[in-house]
């Protein structure tokens, strides 16, 4: 039985001495919260302001109706001093017999301090949302 006492002791020092280690090698489990942040809006978030900081990227993705589709086009540019961009990213049809969906991308930078509204028109229909600026902290 004391056998068995000696080899539980050593087994909970070698844990022990495993969880005071150097932990260089182990994955950081926060990020930085000065990173720039990435957007990505859909159809339904139409009418909404998002409160950015420079740096942080809005991505609308707006549906198409097939392969044969225009697409968005930008109809209602922001102020370039708040939110720079309005590059026509992606144009993605959608697949014959995949099941894909389309969608249609653009991408906006936020630049500097200030509020901006965007309008993409797609014929007849519409899709605007509002960015507020802010400095970072």
């Amino acid at each position: 039985m004391n056998r068995w006492t000696g080899f539980v002791v050593i087994a909970a020092c070698s844990v022990a001495l495993v969880a005071c280690g150097d932990d260089a090698g182990a994955p950081a489990t926060t990020t930085n919260p000065l990173s720039p942040i990435t957007y990505t809006l859909t159809i339904s978030d139409g009418g909404n302001l998002l409160r950015l900081r420079p740096g942080d990227e809005v991505v609308p993705r707006l549906p198409l109706t097939g392969s044969g589709d225009a697409g968005w086009v930008l109809t209602g540019a922001p102020n370039p001093a708040v939110l720079g961009g309005g590059d026509d990213l992606r144009f993605f049809p959608s697949e014959v017999d995949e099941g894909g969906v389309a969608y249609h991308e653009f991408s906006f930078i936020a630049v500097g301090p200030g509020t901006t509204s965007v309008t993409l028109s797609h014929g007849l229909q519409q899709f605007t949302f509002t960015v507020q600026v802010t400095e970072r902290d």
